[in-house]
């Protein structure tokens, strides 16, 4: 997880250091500033309502405090139909107190968060405007859009667990990620990456149910790990969705 922000001009804060920021003045009559902590609090109880905790949380604040960006990762509760141990889902937030961005959430498997306005997740974005009545309408969109995460997290089980299950011979995978590269998934590079992992996965946990579907998106996701200073990450998330939109057809699903 990696929230995005410029060192230079913001900082992280913790959940506890939200809280302690200045909340400026309403700029004008219809214009009601709700703190930073009292919205990441409302989002955090919420995720605990429908069953999440959290994994890992950043936040970042502008110098001016006027600005927030946030992303958590969360995981659900061991339950009887899931047991997330392989994976997690991530939520997005972000809002203002000069009325320059609405306060908004996205979320799903891909989250993108950055300060320079990228906000973007596979299950989609939920937003409302930073006006007067924005304490009473927020409660509502955080529901709303966080009630969506329980049947989020069934699908993605679903889909590890297919991924598990669906056999690969060695040239069947190797066959499967020249493909990815056609698709625009890899660079020539990553592609050898990918096929390194494949055949000798870095992590061993990766190989306990052999040559599998769920080796192969691992194999995959190793490859597009970002490196280096000068990262296009809209272009990373794109590709990890070609990754994911091509094994969902190996596997049927």
């Amino acid at each position: 997880m990696s929230l995005l922000y410029n060192p230079s001009n913001e900082s992280l804060q913790s959940r506890h250091q939200l809280h302690q920021l200045p909340v400026p003045a309403a700029l004008g009559r219809y214009h009601n500033p709700v703190p930073f902590g009292d919205f990441a609090d409302l989002v955090v109880k919420r995720l605990e309502h429908v069953g999440f905790g959290i994994v890992e949380e950043e936040y970042a604040v502008d110098h001016d405090s006027k600005r927030l960006f946030g992303l958590l990762e969360v995981s659900p509760l061991e339950g009887e139909y899931i047991s997330a141990k392989d994976w997690s889902l991530q939520v997005g937030l972000r809002g203002s107190h000069d009325q320059s961005i609405p306060r908004a959430l996205t979320l799903g498997s891909r989250v993108l968060v950055c300060s320079n306005l990228c906000f973007h997740g596979d299950l989609g974005v939920f937003s409302t405007r930073q006006t007067l009545n924005v304490w009473q309408r927020l409660p509502g969109m955080v529901a709303s859009a966080l009630g969506t995460l329980p049947q989020l997290a069934q699908r993605q089980q679903q889909r590890v667990d297919q991924y598990r299950l669906t056999q690969l011979s060695p040239r069947q995978g190797d066959a499967a990620l020249v493909e990815l590269h056609r698709r625009g998934a890899f660079s020539t590079a990553q592609l050898g990456r990918a096929i390194q992992e494949w055949d000798e996965p870095s992590h061993e946990e990766h190989t306990e149910d052999g040559h599998t579907v769920w080796r192969l998106f691992n194999a995959s996701t190793e490859a597009l790990k970002p490196t280096g200073d000068r990262v296009n990450h809209d272009l990373v998330r794109q590709r990890s969705e070609r990754v994911s939109a091509f094994l969902d057809e190996v596997s049927d699903l």
